[in-house]
This record gives structure tokens, C-alpha cells and sequence, in this order.
């Protein structure tokens, strides 16, 4: 009897032993190194020139789409497509291209004109022209 006791003790200090090496070796396998926070990140000249000419672009790509937003408010509600029509603003024309999809009806026309008006675009401003479907 002492002796099973004696190996029932022996037999759990040994698990316990191994159970304490597998928790110390997962811990160990899991701890990263935290850096140092008095550590100073090394720039060059190139870098800093690069992060402004970023920084500059950024601004002025924001400054344009302002812009761009001021004077055509509805800018960012186009293309307008339908299953009848598709319109597009022609910067290069500065007129709103209506392509139709289907045989031109005078009612097709005046719905799409209905839409630019819609989203805010007043029609005695800007004109607009319509492609037939060939």
C-alpha cells in the first residue's frame, strides 16, 4: 500500500513537472519583444521630401475635387443610366452627352432631361445632345 502511494506521488509530481515545462516552453515561444519607446525613427532627406510632396498632392487633388464639386454639384450623380439612355457630361464639349439604347421617342428624350434636371443640373445652362442607336 505505501508503496503504491509512493508511486501514485511520484507519478503526479512527474505530470506536474511536465505540465510546468509545456506552460514555461508555450510562454516563452509567446512573448514578443515590446520595442523601446525612446527609440527615434531614423529619416532621410528623401523620405521627408517624399511624405511632403505626398502630403502636398493630396491637398491639392482635395482642393480640386472641391472645385470640381463647386462648380458642377451634381458632378458626382452621373453617369445616369436607364435601360432607355445614358448620360455622361463631355468636359471637352462641356455638354452632357445622352447616348440612346433604344429607338429616339420624344418621350425617352424629355425623361432624360427629367433626370438632369433631377439631380440638379439646370438645362438652360448647360446643354445637352443626344446620340441615336445606330
Amino acid at each position: 500500500m505505501i508503496k503504491i502511494k509512493k508511486n501514485k506521488i511520484l507519478l503526479i509530481g512527474f505530470i506536474f513537472i511536465v505540465i510546468l515545462t509545456v506552460i514555461a516552453y508555450i510562454l516563452n515561444r509567446s512573448v514578443k519583444t515590446i520595442p523601446s519607446t525612446n527609440t527615434i525613427p531614423i529619416q532621410t532627406e528623401s523620405t521627408t521630401s517624399g511624405v511632403v510632396q505626398d502630403t502636398t498632392a493630396d491637398y491639392q487633388y482635395g482642393q480640386t475635387l472641391i472645385q470640381l464639386h463647386q462648380q458642377y454639384p451634381w458632378y458626382s450623380e452621373i453617369p445616369i443610366e436607364t435601360k432607355d439612355y445614358r448620360i455622361v457630361y463631355d468636359f471637352t464639349k462641356e455638354s452632357f452627352r445622352i447616348r440612346l439604347l433604344i429607338t429616339s421617342s420624344e418621350t425617352i428624350k424629355q425623361a432624360a432631361i427629367k433626370d438632369l434636371q433631377n439631380i440638379g443640373v439646370d438645362t438652360t445652362k448647360f446643354s445637352y445632345y443626344f446620340i441615336e442607336p445606330q
